[in-house]
């Protein structure tokens, strides 16, 4: 018995040593994560992460275009263990692709997505950053 005990606190201790910090950004203020990177409330149980950049078509900063384009990225949204992947869009809606979505008593808007295409310079993957807005809703 006290074996099975020790097991349970040894585990739990792993787990905890996994988890990751949260960070407390604001209901209804916009904030900026990174590729890859996860965000995690810290008292609401809600916890986004910026998985892929799915398209990036905007008109670039130093041309002229006919159409402004859009930027599509996909996050994975988990409320209260819940886990779904959503993909957002900068231009609202387009081919069914939304900017904001509702799920578990949340709204989550993309709001903006950096850097802008420029076509003197190249980024990586890892230079982008979402902007996002997330509200508590009545469900």
């Amino acid at each position: 018995m006290k074996s099975m005990l020790f097991l349970v606190c040894i585990l739990s201790l792993i787990s905890c040593l996994n988890e990751r910090p949260c960070q407390n950004f604001e209901l209804g203020e916009t904030f900026e994560f990174s590729y890859q990177e996860q965000v995690t409330h810290c008292t609401e149980p809600i916890s986004i992460t910026f998985l892929e950049l799915s398209q990036d078509s905007r008109c670039p900063e130093n041309v002229t275009c006919v159409w402004q384009g859009l930027a599509q990225i996909k996050i994975l949204v988990s409320v209260n263990g819940q886990e779904k992947p959503f993909d957002l869009s900068t231009y609202p809606p387009h081919q069914g692709i939304p900017s904001e979505i509702f799920y578990l008593g949340y709204k989550i808007a993309l709001v903006d997505l950096k850097p802008y295409p420029n076509t003197t310079k190249k980024y990586r993957i890892e230079d982008y950053q979402a902007y996002l807005l997330i509200d508590k809703v009545e469900e």
